[in-house]
């Protein structure tokens, strides 16, 4: 990981899926496939720092028309203006038709079947490595699982990517990306 201290210390190619599915029973909830294609649709955004007083999701402050011009054009937007952690993963559950969930000071609400974070054990694909916010000079990180050990995230070196492991996120020496929750998304069918 490249140094981020350059950031506002406050900050909380896949083919193309399927149009948000249904909510209700388990034949149209979302899966952990449709949560990782959707989180590659914004691979190559630029990082978006938050800053106090923003909302999360970000987007919600952008004065997009999501209902009148489609998720296409939220994605064009993101991929323009970047996107935080946190908002990757909020972007995955709202283009797969879930609820978005929060910044990484309240992420881990909205996770299931948690655990402590072990870097040396595989992850599941669709699940989340989260360090929540700690405070302005640790602000935490959020990561989703696209493999074993690869995870796909937003960082301000190089913003949407997955060319770290959790392993070499979690070994960086900011302590930011020292993941120590790992779990599910609520909704999501794995």
């Amino acid at each position: 990981m490249k140094d981020s201290s350059t950031i506002h210390p406050r900050h909380l190619a896949c083919p193309k899926v399927k149009r948000p599915l249904g909510k209700g029973d388990n034949k149209s909830m979302a899966s952990a496939e449709d949560i990782v294609q959707a989180a590659y649709e914004l691979m190559g955004a630029p990082y978006r720092p938050w800053r106090t007083g923003n909302s999360i999701p970000m987007w919600q402050d952008d004065d997009i028309p999501i209902h009148s011009t489609g998720l296409d054009s939220v994605r064009a937007h993101l991929l323009r203006v970047g996107v935080m952690g946190a908002d990757l993963i909020n972007f995955a559950l709202m283009y797969s038709g879930l609820e978005t969930n929060g910044g990484t000071g309240t992420f881990a609400n909205y996770l299931v079947n948690t655990g402590s974070f072990d870097p040396d054990t595989p992850g599941q694909r669709g699940a989340i490595a989260l360090r929540p916010y700690q405070g302005p000079q640790d602000d935490g990180s959020i990561a989703l699982y696209v493999g074993p050990h690869k995870v796909i995230q937003s960082n301000p070196a190089e913003g949407v990517n997955d060319l770290y492991t959790d392993k070499e996120t979690y070994e960086s020496q900011e302590r930011r990306y020292h993941f120590t929750i790992y779990g599910f998304l609520r909704g999501v069918r794995y």
